[in-house]
């Protein structure tokens, strides 16, 4: 019986093992299965980046296209690559040949990620972050905040999920498409695409209680739009989105957010705490950034599923105010 009960416990063991390493292991167990995931890679591309992000538009547009490589203008909003991301092989391109496909103009943008070319850089290591993380994306020149105590600005974009980005069994799996980051890991807010929703997330919130305000504990979460997916793990249609965020300690700070030209999300009150520390920290300022971030992609139900992860992007300015903002993309090409 002693014998029995200890191949139980010893069979228990192992089981626990395996099914709770990922949460167990430190960040070396994320790195091998990075590193496994970028030789399988090296081995399924048989072609160039740039000829293989070519390809993909070809066949999400359905007609043949040249791509410019190069980092995405966004007026307004001073940027540089964020990670130091390499774009001459197209991960950031201006799509040409498809001015019937583009929302506004003749031409629009693209952001390709592969995990395969996650990358570390100092303290951040994309490759073992969040289950695995991969980016290409923009952020504020220098590293400038883009928000600090009074800022106002209007934010606009329009964006499409083309490719290996809708997955709606799959939860886990998370596409960052704008974000205002502080300091730290937590977000002032973001604009996130997860289980084929666009879904809006705000931080450092406020609430009213007997005429004074406190800091709340809890994120805001909102699903603001549901895609409907195509066979690329994509959409067939653009989303519009235009944000009026005020950063303020004060009841006059605002966030609002429209999606497709209606008011979805709408938010008035203090936008950060002041100088109240938040896990040790002030996050009374952020930086915005813009692209593609994904997350959980060593969570892919396929491993060709974490590569060419596609999103189109057009119409994107930042302003002071929205007439400034309207005045920018009325220069849009």
């Amino acid at each position: 019986m002693t014998k029995i009960k200890f191949k139980l416990l010893f069979i228990l063991f192992f089981l626990f093992l395996f099914l709770f390493k990922p949460l167990l292991a430190d960040e070396s167990w994320y790195q091998t299965a990075a590193n496994l995931h970028k030789e399988w890679a090296k081995n399924y591309h048989k072609e160039s980046d740039f000829e293989r992000y070519t390809n993909i538009h070809k066949l999400v547009i359905g007609k043949d296209v040249e791509l410019k490589p190069g980092k995405v203008s966004f007026p307004g909003y001073p940027n540089q690559l964020s990670m130091n991301v390499n774009v001459s092989n197209g991960a950031m391109a201006e799509v040409i040949g498809a001015e019937d496909f583009a929302y506004n103009g003749k031409t629009f943008y693209s952001f390709t990620a592969d995990y395969s070319k996650c990358k570390k850089k100092e303290k951040q290591n994309d490759c073992t972050h969040h289950f695995g993380s991969v980016r290409t994306e923009l952020v504020s020149k220098k590293s400038k905040w883009t928000f600090i105590e009074g800022t106002e600005k209007w934010i606009n974009y329009a964006f499409m999920p083309a490719r290996n980005i809708l997955f709606p069994k799959n939860p886990h799996r998370k596409y960052t498409v704008g974000q205002c980051h502080p300091s730290g890991h937590k977000i002032t807010w973001m604009m996130t695409i997860q289980s084929a929703k666009l879904i809006f997330t705000h931080e450092f919130s406020s609430f009213k209680n007997n005429s004074e305000w406190k800091p709340s504990s809890m994120e805001k979460r909102r699903v603001l739009k549901k895609f409907e997916v195509n066979k690329d793990h994509g959409t067939d249609s653009w989303t519009t989105v235009r944000i009026n965020f005020k950063n303020s300690k004060k009841p006059d700070g605002k966030l609002k957010v429209w999606v497709d030209g209606k008011l979805a999300y709408d938010y008035e009150g203090p936008t950060n705490w002041g100088k109240k520390k938040h896990q040790g920290r002030t996050r009374n300022k952020c930086y915005f950034k813009f692209g593609l971030y994904t997350n959980a992609n060593l969570k892919a139900e396929n491993k060709h599923e974490a590569e060419g992860m596609t999103v189109f992007s057009d119409y994107m300015a930042m302003a002071k105010t929205e007439e400034k903002l309207e005045a920018l993309l009325l220069k849009d090409k």
